[in-house]
């Protein structure tokens, strides 16, 4: 399932990259006219990245990828969707900020390019499409240079089981979605279904570990990088439900070290 798995989703992505490229929430005007779209989240941890080569995994159409190389990073971003890939030139031809970017699986990612990065990156509704965790950690190992810092932000995990009633946590056996409203134009329907992968805090960090890295640092906060609901609030770049900061994590963070 996990080869099948990953190109279904492959033309999910290539379904909602314009409609994500072209929606208000994503404020592409906005990015083109200076505003930065990385939150403080990633800001604080990896700081002053000028000069550094950052790779970039999931990186959709690139704005992230785009708003690190403004920052003066010297960027690669990755990502399975070839639309979203057309769109991330065209993003970056329109901002005037080099960046390459690279279509492919992540977890097929070794032999596609030579080089190493000083920083792997990785953020926000990304782990749930990775079928293996341990080849995806492996990827990562054998991109960092040594000494090199990998920093994800994402769902914590946690989550699907709090809002997807009968979801265990412990789940190991891939999901199939259809029928779903898209996360941003709420009114839009997906077309194409969507195979997703739960993964437990344990494993994600034991993946790490076995490929060599360094676990520097754990993050658990109580908000999210969307709106999850329609009634959620905005403050400081994160959102949060109407009755404010629920008493469990909605993301986390690791920051790990070759």
């Amino acid at each position: 399932m996990s080869k099948a798995g990953h190109e279904q989703n492959r033309k999910l992505w290539n379904e909602i990259a314009d409609i994500h490229y072209q929606h208000p929430d994503y404020r592409v005007g906005d990015f083109l006219e200076g505003w930065c779209p990385l939150k403080s989240l990633e800001l604080n941890t990896l700081k002053d990245v000028s000069g550094k080569h950052l790779l970039h995994l999931f990186c959709q159409f690139g704005m992230d990828s785009l708003a690190w190389a403004r920052r003066g990073a010297i960027v690669t971003g990755v990502d399975i969707s070839d639309r979203s890939i057309e769109l991330a030139y065209k993003l970056r031809q329109e901002s005037n900020i080099n960046a390459d970017f690279i279509r492919c699986d992540v977890l097929d990612l070794i032999g596609k390019m030579d080089a190493q990065f000083d920083i792997i990156f990785q953020s926000y509704g990304t782990l749930c499409w990775i079928s293996d965790l341990n080849k995806w950690a492996e990827i990562v190992a054998h991109y960092l240079v040594q000494g090199g810092t990998f920093f994800i932000v994402d769902d914590h995990p946690i989550i699907y089981t709090l809002m997807e009633e009968g979801t265990s946590y412990f789940e190991t056996n891939p999901q199939r979605y259809n029928n779903q409203y898209d996360y941003c134009d709420r009114e839009y329907e997906w077309k194409e279904d969507s195979i997703e992968w739960q993964h437990s805090l344990s494993d994600i960090i034991n993946a790490l570990i076995k490929a060599g890295l360094t676990i520097e640092s754990l993050g658990e906060y109580n908000k999210s990088y969307y709106a999850i609901e329609r009634d959620w609030y905005e403050k400081d770049g994160y959102f949060y439900p109407p009755d404010g900061p629920p008493p469990y994590p909605l993301l986390f963070s690791l920051k790990a070290r070759r």
